[in-house]
């Protein structure tokens, strides 16, 4: 009969398989090289594998070991999330932190009113910012399991607990040395390179999924992740970027030389909206956090 789990030693087993050495491991969790060498005979009588192999004068992963690599950080994640639970939550002395995952634009959007919230109300709340990605909604649900809300665009995802953010029309931005006459065609347009944000799911945002779906495509001449990097890619070139209007306002304010316009197609505005796991709904914590989050959509321009 194996024996019973030690979930002690979760923390130096993700240590261990990434820094790939005893004496590094042991250094970065703050303990003796024989009491990590000492972990690591206790991990591999659990697993009945070796771990960490010898080549040389450094180690490899064995292929349990790297199957235990990729599931450790969720894992880990999860039970510190379980650590953090309460039965009761008071904001003022609360140290918890929260996790909103989503693109720079969409975080900036809605940092004033978080923030100015969360100073006068919970000084000592926290919060973090991981950027959204392909396996974030490709693995949804399990992907949420260790955050706390997600900022996507309705279509993203659907039939989950979610709060509205304010809708925003797109515009489009170019440089106003490029060209472009002062009501553009779609044709001026369309022939013309483009700038793309590239979103979590067929890469492409929302306004080139609805440019794809009236069977128009765009040629694309450069892609980026992050939002406030499309100004730098236009200014200077005869680009165009189909943006939000907050974002072009912005962008025009640090570079004076970019103009913005309505698009000559129209276009569904971004319907943005903050999104959770229905199995929070009975957290005190998360309560809270819905709470706010309602406040901080009412505040958003």
């Amino acid at each position: 009969m194996a024996a019973p789990a030690d979930y002690n030693l979760l923390k130096p087993l993700r240590a261990l398989l990434e820094e790939r050495s005893v004496t590094r491991a042991a250094a970065r969790m703050h303990v003796s090289q024989p009491v990590m060498s000492h972990h690591l005979s206790r991990l591999r009588a659990h697993y009945g594998d070796v771990l960490l192999i010898r080549r040389g004068n450094r180690h490899t992963l064995t292929p349990l070991a790297e199957r235990l690599l990729a599931a450790l950080p969720q894992v880990l994640a999860e039970a510190d999330q379980l650590f953090q639970l309460q039965g009761r939550f008071d904001p003022v002395t609360s140290t918890r932190t929260f996790t909103i995952a989503g693109v720079d634009y969409a975080v900036a959007r809605i940092a004033p009113a978080l923030s100015a919230i969360t100073a006068r109300e919970a000084p000592n709340v926290r919060f973090e910012f991981p950027p959204v990605d392909a396996r974030l909604v490709n693995g949804f649900p399990d992907s949420m399991r260790t955050i706390d809300a997600v900022i996507l665009p309705h279509g993203y995802l659907v039939d989950q607990p979610h709060v509205d953010l304010p809708l925003e029309r797109w515009v489009c931005l170019v440089d106003a040395a490029a060209g472009v006459s002062e009501e553009p065609t779609a044709d001026e347009l369309l022939t013309r390179p483009w700038v793309q944000n590239l979103a979590a799911r067929e890469d492409m945002n929302p306004a080139r999924r609805q440019l794809q779906f009236r069977g128009i495509e765009i040629a694309v001449a450069a892609v980026t992740p992050h939002f406030f990097v499309i100004p730098s890619l236009i200014l200077g070139t005869d680009r165009v970027a189909a943006v939000p209007e907050g974002l072009a306002a912005m962008a025009i304010t640090m570079h004076p030389r970019l103009r913005a316009f309505s698009p000559p197609l129209d276009l569904a505005p971004v319907h943005d909206a903050f999104w959770w796991l229905p199995d929070r709904e009975h957290d005190v914590e998360h309560v809270w956090f819905r709470r706010l989050l309602r406040r901080v959509a009412e505040s958003v321009i």
